[in-house]
C-alpha cells in the first residue's frame, strides 16, 4: 500500500513536471528538469500547487506538528533525512507540513532539495526523465 502511495505520488509529480516544462515553453525559458522538481515540491511546501487527495492523504496540522516535534532535538542533517524518510514512509503531504512546522528555512531549503533529488532519482529511475 505504502510502495503505491509513492507511484502515485511518483506520477502526480510527473503530471506537475510536464506542466511546467510546457508553462516554461510558452515564455520560452528552459530549465533543468532537476530545478522544475524542486520548483513543485517548494510549489507544494507554500500551498501554491495543491496535491490530489486521493493517492495522497490530506495530513493534520496535528499530525504534522506530531512529527516535527518528534524531529526537533536531532541534529540538522538527521532531521532533513528523517523528513526524507517520512516523505517516502507516509506521504510527501506530511513530510512537507513537518518541515514547515519546524520553522527553520534553512532547513526547509535544505529539505526542499534533498527531496527533489531523491524524487528527481525516482523519475529517473521509472525511465520517466533522461538526465
Amino acid at each position: 500500500m505504502l510502495q503505491e502511495a509513492v507511484h502515485e505520488e511518483i506520477k502526480w509529480l510527473e503530471e506537475r513536471l510536464e506542466a511546467k516544462k510546457k508553462e516554461l515553453a510558452t515564455g520560452g525559458a528552459e530549465k533543468p528538469e532537476k530545478e522544475m522538481v524542486r520548483e513543485v515540491i517548494i510549489d507544494v511546501s507554500l500551498g501554491k500547487t495543491s496535491m490530489p487527495i486521493g493517492g495522497l492523504l490530506a495530513v493534520s496540522d496535528d499530525t504534522a506538528q506530531k512529527a516535527a516535534y518528534a524531529l526537533k532535538e536531532k541534529e540538522h542533517q538527521q532531521i532533513v533525512e528523517r523528513l526524507i524518510g517520512l516523505a517516502f514512509a507516509q506521504g510527501l503531504a506530511i513530510a512537507v507540513k513537518a518541515a514547515n512546522h519546524l520553522k527553520n528555512p534553512h532547513l526547509l531549503d535544505e529539505f526542499h532539495d534533498a527531496l527533489a533529488d531523491k524524487y528527481y532519482e525516482k523519475l529517473l529511475a521509472a525511465r520517466k526523465l533522461k538526465a
